[in-house]
């Protein structure tokens, strides 16, 4: 790893923030974007109870893949995936041998996602090359690589992400966008997906608490999931959005929740 790599996941894993230090308003600038591209769709919850299980908008049927970056010791997302949908699941980590669950329909590399393939590591879209026949393109992707999805959602372009008919994503250290530098390059992201994709649901995960800076509230890590834009008028409805969804769930039951800060929503 190099030493700008070093340092970049030691500012992410610290929460420290920079000289630069973002002002409100370009904070509230991507919130407001946030908020311009959330949609109401029909969700249903994939992979049970607390970690490991998301909301998925109401589209699975018909998703013929899934690649799922960051395994460690649970598969309940995918095994899910398998038995209820017949989706093939392609599962990547470096740290762990094998699937924790036996699946016909999981095959796994040892390797972790990034924005290079060499050694240990794979792109992407390299991964989706050699794992996929042809140029399928109603995938889903579901990433928690703690930390390494800002690196991947960089490096890969749009037409690549466009392939995913839904992409759920947990962002880690997000408290970091108090910090200008890291805000822009957040930002960004965030327009690159918005090109090809709505946001349909936000959920935190209460490990880690919610940052304050300035009087905006910021989640140090969340779930998104996005969902392709020509998809949306299949499982749209016409309801107001509510945090939290009645399908939402705390993943770590031995810890306080915590709530979705409106200004994210509505």
């Amino acid at each position: 790893m190099s030493i700008n790599n070093r340092l970049k996941q030691f500012v992410l894993q610290r929460g420290i923030i920079a000289k630069k230090a973002a002002a409100p308003s370009e904070v509230e600038k991507f919130l407001a974007r946030f908020r311009e591209n959330y949609v109401s769709v029909d969700l249903t919850r994939v992979g049970g109870d607390g970690d490991g299980g998301y909301l998925v908008p109401d589209v699975l049927d018909g998703i013929s893949h899934c690649f799922s970056p960051g395994v460690e010791y649970k598969a309940s997302f995918e095994s899910e995936l398998s038995k209820g949908y017949g989706i093939k699941s392609f599962m990547a980590d470096a740290s762990v041998s094998q699937s924790p669950i036996e699946d016909p329909n999981f095959q796994m590399i040892r390797k972790f996602l990034g924005s290079h393939s060499s050694g240990d590591f794979i792109t992407l879209s390299d991964w989706m090359a050699q794992s996929l026949d042809g140029s399928e393109d109603e995938l889903i992707l579901q990433m928690d690589i703690e930390g390494s999805e800002y690196e991947v959602l960089a490096f890969e372009s749009e037409a690549t992400l466009r392939r995913f008919s839904v992409i759920i994503v947990e962002f880690h250290s997000l408290q970091s966008m108090f910090d200008r530098h890291f805000l822009k390059m957040l930002s960004g992201l965030f327009e690159k997906i918005y090109s090809t994709f709505s946001i349909c649901h936000v959920h935190p995960n209460n490990c880690c608490g919610i940052a304050t800076y300035k009087g905006v509230h910021v989640p140090r890590a969340i779930e998104v999931t996005f969902l392709r834009r020509d998809l949306v008028d299949q499982c749209r409805n016409e309801k107001e959005i509510q945090l939290p969804h009645a399908l939402d769930e705390r993943n770590w039951r031995d810890r306080d929740d915590i709530a979705m800060p409106e200004s994210w929503w509505r």
